[in-house]
C-alpha cells in the first residue's frame, strides 16, 4: 500500500472532480489517500466523496480564486502569487509532506507543488486535459484564438496554430516569486516555461488521444476520460422524465459561466416544446427562477452522468469534464466555449461529428432554438453521438490513471540507489 496526496486547486471544479475520481480508483486498489487544497469553494465536494481534506495556509479568498481561475483559463494575466504567498504555500506543502510522508503527489494545475514536491524529492503526477499539453502543442495546426467559424476567425486561428507552438517552445518566463522561492529551496527550475510545468508523469485525461491512439510527448500517457461520477440519485422530478412525451435537454455550464449566460440559455429554451434540466442554480437569483416555466427544472448541482437515457441533447460550456460527460451520454451537444481550452474541447467533438459549436454571438442573435432543432433531428449527428457514447462509457480513465501511478511508484522503488 502506498500513500498518495491529491492536490487539486479546489476552486476549480474540473480539477477537483478529476482528482476525486482518481482517488476513488487508488483507494479501491488499497492505497491510502489524502487531499489538500487552499480554497473552500469545492472543498465540500471532496469531503462529500468521503475523503479527508486538509486546507492549508494561506487560504485563498474568493476574489483570489476568481483571479487564479481567470489566469488559468487565459482570460487574464494578473495573479495573486506574490512572493509571500508562494513562500507560505511551499512552506505549508513541505510541512504536510514531511508529516504525512506521501509516496506520490497528484495535482491539477497546483503550481507551487512544482517547487515543493521537487524540493522534497517526491514523484509528481499531473492529471490534465490534452489541450495545451506538450503533445498537443507539437501537433497543433489551429489555435482557437477567436470564437466562431467565419473567414476572419479561421484565418486568425490558423495563423495562431503556427505561432503558439513556436512561442510555447521558446518562452522562458517564470514569475519572479517562483524563481526566488525555488532558489530558497535549492530547486533548479528548467529554463523553458513549458519544461517547468512538466511533472514526472503527465496523465492526459481526454477522450480522443486514447481513442485515436495519438502520439504524445515523452513523459505523457493518455489514460482516457476522467469525469465526475458523484454518488447520489437524481431528483425525483428529473427521474420522472423517463415517462416524458417530449424531448429533454440538459444545460450544464460548469464553474466558469455567469448569470447572463445562464439566463440567456434558459430564456431561449423555455418557450420550446421540451423539458429542460439545468444544473445552473448557482448562477440564478430566486427572481430568475420564479420567471421560468414548470418545464425548466433548475438545480444547483446534478450527478450529470446519471442523465444517460433521460436526455436527448445537451447545451454545455465546453469544460473537459462536462464535454466527457456529454460524450458518454450518447446524445449530441452544443458547446459554448468561454475560453481557449473549452473551444478546443468543443472543436474536437465538432470534428468527430457529435457536437455543434456556439458562441455568445449566436445567443445574442437568439439562434439557440435553431441549434437545438439540429441536435434533436440530425440523424448523422445523433448516430455519431450514440456510437461515441458506447466507446467512451467503456473507458475507465481513473482506473488507468491509478494503474499508471502504481507503475511509476514501482519503477521508483526498483531504481538503483
Amino acid at each position: 500500500m502506498s500513500r498518495v496526496l491529491l492536490a487539486p486547486e479546489t476552486f476549480n471544479l474540473g480539477e477537483t472532480t478529476r482528482c476525486v475520481e482518481v482517488a476513488r480508483a487508488l483507494r479501491a486498489r488499497g492505497h491510502e489517500v489524502l487531499f489538500m487544497g487552499y480554497s473552500q469553494r469545492f472543498a465540500d465536494y471532496v469531503r462529500g466523496a468521503g475523503f479527508d481534506l486538509e486546507l492549508l495556509a494561506p487560504e485563498l479568498t474568493e476574489a483570489e480564486a476568481d483571479q487564479l481561475l481567470a489566469a488559468d483559463q487565459g482570460r487574464a494575466i494578473r495573479h495573486p502569487f506574490t512572493e509571500q504567498m508562494v513562500r507560505r504555500r511551499v512552506r505549508s506543502e513541505r510541512e504536510l509532506m514531511g508529516r504525512w510522508r506521501p509516496d506520490a503527489v497528484v495535482i491539477g494545475t497546483t503550481l507551487t507543488l512544482f517547487l515543493s514536491a521537487r524540493a522534497a524529492g517526491i514523484p509528481l503526477v499531473y492529471v490534465r486535459p490534452h489541450p495545451m499539453s506538450r503533445g498537443h502543442l507539437e501537433s497543433l495546426t489551429s489555435f482557437p484564438l477567436l470564437p466562431g467559424s467565419g473567414r476572419l476567425a479561421a484565418t486568425a486561428n490558423h495563423l495562431a496554430g503556427r505561432v503558439v507552438p513556436a512561442l510555447a517552445r521558446s518562452v522562458r518566463w517564470k514569475p519572479a516569486s517562483f524563481r526566488r522561492v525555488a532558489a530558497e529551496h535549492q530547486v533548479e527550475l528548467p529554463a523553458r516555461t513549458l519544461d517547468a510545468l512538466d511533472a514526472d508523469l503527465n496523465l492526459i485525461a481526454s477522450v480522443f488521444p486514447v481513442l485515436e491512439e495519438r502520439p504524445l510527448a515523452a513523459g505523457e500517457l493518455a489514460v482516457g476520460p476522467v469525469y465526475a461520477k458523484p454518488e447520489g440519485e437524481l431528483p425525483a422530478a428529473v427521474r420522472a422524465l423517463a415517462e416524458r412525451r417530449r424531448p429533454a435537454v440538459y444545460v450544464g455550464l460548469g464553474s466558469s459561466a455567469d448569470r447572463e449566460l445562464a439566463r440567456s440559455v434558459l430564456d431561449q429554451l423555455a418557450p420550446l416544446d421540451l423539458d429542460v434540466v439545468a444544473g445552473v442554480g448557482r448562477y440564478l437569483t430566486a427572481a430568475d427562477r420564479a420567471q421560468l416555466p414548470a418545464t425548466v427544472h433548475v438545480h444547483d448541482f446534478l450527478p450529470a452522468h446519471r442523465l444517460t437515457g433521460l436526455i436527448d441533447a445537451s447545451i454545455i460550456h465546453g469544460g473537459e469534464g462536462t464535454v466527457q460527460t456529454a460524450c458518454a451520454s450518447g446524445v449530441p451537444f452544443a458547446g459554448i466555449g468561454l475560453q481557449t481550452e473549452q473551444r478546443m474541447n468543443i472543436a474536437e467533438c465538432v470534428r468527430h461529428g457529435n457536437a455543434l459549436r456556439l458562441t455568445r454571438s449566436h445567443l445574442r442573435r437568439a439562434l439557440l432554438p435553431v441549434a437545438v432543432d439540429h441536435l434533436l433531428h440530425d440523424a448523422s449527428l445523433r448516430r455519431t453521438a450514440a456510437t461515441l457514447g458506447t466507446r467512451v462509457a467503456a473507458l475507465d480513465g481513473a482506473a488507468t490513471a491509478a494503474g499508471a501511478i502504481e507503475d511509476l511508484l514501482d519503477q521508483r522503488s526498483h531504481a538503483p540507489g
